[in-house]
């Protein structure tokens, strides 16, 4: 077409490749190198002391480009607790999945277990995640309400399973009860967490799974009387 007095196209121009990387994979590679410098940060020095300039230094990526992918160094933040949330969810379903339920005892208690070895594993075996989403985010005004919906989101799921074995079902109409009682486990769970990564008990993981689920499914009898 024409465009003052020149032949233009409608065609947009392609993105140049680099080192054989599209444009969008050099933006999703810096992003990913932000995300772990950010982590690396947050899990070893702590929120506040995570700023732009020592994640561009930490990531070797340019300062610029990290309001390429993040809007300030508060959603990088967010970015850093939604991830390891994300993760926590996956971790968690799937170990849950993984063990058949029969609506028996031993059953609930291998469920039980398969769930906190997985919670476990994840929080002792990269103490930076568990800081994140135990501590930083606790005295934090940014991750501090996303801390709260995650909180939220947990005991939902833990009463929705107890409720229907399902752990994305609807949970907002089951009984009060249930469902305090199923925020206070996951309130406890996660205190006892940060009570291990902090040193204020020292405990291998073995011995900690074993003490969470047995009070687990102490109170977990009660959850599962109040869902039938």
């Amino acid at each position: 077409m024409w465009h003052d007095g020149r032949v233009t196209t409608d065609a947009p121009t392609p993105a140049r490749s680099y080192a054989g990387m599209s444009a969008e994979d050099r933006v999703a590679e810096r992003r990913a190198r932000l995300l772990e410098a950010a982590l690396e940060l947050m899990g070893t020095k702590g929120a506040s002391a995570t700023t732009v300039r020592g994640v561009a230094e930490e990531s070797g990526v340019a300062a610029r480009y990290v309001y390429e992918s993040f809007t300030s160094v508060e959603a990088l933040h967010l970015a850093v607790f939604d991830a390891i949330a994300a993760e926590s969810a996956e971790r968690a379903i799937a170990a849950l999945m993984a063990v058949p339920d029969h609506a028996d005892d031993a059953s609930r208690t291998a469920r039980v277990r398969a769930v906190l070895a997985a919670m476990a594993d994840l929080m002792l075996e990269d103490p930076r995640k568990g800081r994140v989403v135990l501590q930083e985010a606790v005295s934090s005004p940014v991750l501090g309400p996303r801390l709260l919906e995650e909180s939220r989101r947990f005991a939902a799921m833990l009463a929705a399973t107890a409720s229907v074995g399902d752990p994305l079902a609807p949970s907002a109409d089951l009984p009060a009860g249930l469902r305090l009682t199923a925020h206070f486990l996951i309130g406890g769970v996660a205190h006892a967490f940060a009570a291990v990564l902090e040193g204020d008990v020292d405990v291998d993981r073995e011995e900690l799974v074993d003490v969470l689920v047995e009070l687990f499914l102490t109170v977990d009898a009660r959850i599962v009387e109040l869902a039938t």
